[in-house]
């Protein structure tokens, strides 16, 4: 073996091995750079608007653009949180121990099986437990929110972490895309169609898809406020993921909600919830969405539900912006698939 093999060889297994070593030192803050990241990457164009308005001080642009997101995302998220576990706890405990003889979920089970009674035998089946599902969706909930919010929000130092991440990946956003690209051992050109696509996905999916499911959510949640119908911190944000779903959409949580306030004899909050689920979740979908992924890259909602639910069974505390972001990337791997062929071909 010449010097110069060696010489390669050496360099390469101690590069392994610091990278190794480098790992396992990150690994309790890989959550934390990793949701910096995210939140550098969806507020990038705000930080670059914001460095014109300072007059070019990127200190006071990244520092401001950070203060805004705390203010208007991490707080809200932390708030809605804890009033959605209190919700789901609250509900659960109601269906599985207490007497849930005038709860939504007990209602519309009523309203199943005396539907399913004007059907012959085994047309329609009747054995459905809509208390049993319930549980089930508030078990997950349960089990899962420490992962989905509190070990990402939890610990005050991870906090501080991300904040601090934040602000530098802000800073320095530019100098680590270079670093990355010049890292690569793919043509510049593709690495820039690469990152570029995949900055486009995750803005399509996390600013389209998943904004737009929020906004729905919070709109049925006020929907529930205003007619009466209990948990609508937890509908809301069931509601939200729901939108998701094809076809069905938010009419899965809407419609019953509004045969319930029926069953009540509360005629005059189902008409109104039902109109208001009509115009104001349906504005929502049919002209919110076209605002906000107007021009962007198409990743159909079922794809970003399944990889929301399996980012979570997978990854727990970050799942739920890592499997969007994991579509994400896939989607921009196969649009520049085609360039990478061709380069290849060129190159032979």
């Amino acid at each position: 073996m010449s010097r110069k093999n060696i010489q390669l060889s050496f360099f390469a297994v101690f590069t392994i091995g610091t990278f190794v070593l480098l790992f396992f030192i990150l690994k309790p803050y890989l959550g934390v750079i990793f949701m910096a990241g995210i939140f550098a990457v969806t507020f990038y164009p705000l930080y670059e608007k914001l460095i014109d308005k300072f007059r070019g001080s990127k200190n006071l642009a990244a520092f401001s653009t950070t203060l805004i997101i705390l203010i208007f995302v991490i707080i809200p998220v932390i708030i809605m949180s804890a009033f959605l576990l209190k919700e789901a706890v609250g509900l659960y405990n109601v269906i599985a121990f207490g007497n849930s003889s005038q709860s939504f979920i007990f209602r519309v089970n009523n309203l199943i099986h005396q539907f399913a009674s004007l059907f012959p035998s085994g047309v329609f089946s009747s054995q459905i437990d809509l208390s049993l599902y319930a549980r089930n969706v508030l078990n997950w909930i349960i089990n899962h929110f420490d992962s989905i919010f509190m070990a990402v929000f939890g610990g005050i130092l991870n906090f501080l972490m991300m904040l601090i991440s934040l602000h530098y990946f802000f800073i320095f956003g530019r100098k680590i895309k270079k670093g990355l690209i010049a890292w690569s051992p793919l043509p510049d050109q593709y690495d820039e169609e690469f990152i570029q696509t995949l900055r486009a996905s995750v803005d399509a999916v996390l600013r389209g898809r998943a904004l737009v499911a929020v906004i729905q959510g919070v709109f049925i949640g006020i929907g529930f406020v205003i007619f009466g119908v209990g948990s609508p911190v937890l509908w809301g944000f069931v509601g939200g993921i729901a939108s998701l779903v094809p076809i069905l959409g938010t009419s899965v949580i809407t419609l019953p909600a509004v045969a319930y306030l029926f069953l009540s004899h509360q005629i005059g909050a189902g008409i109104g919830l039902l109109v208001w689920a009509a115009l104001a979740v349906g504005l929502v979908d049919n002209f919110v969405s076209v605002i906000f992924l107007r021009d962007k890259i198409k990743v159909h909602p079922l794809i970003i539900l399944f990889s929301i639910l399996g980012g979570v069974e997978v990854f727990g505390a970050i799942g739920f912006l890592v499997g969007p972001v994991v579509v994400s990337a896939a989607v921009a791997l196969m649009k520049i698939y085609p360039l990478i062929i061709f380069y290849k071909n060129e190159s032979l």
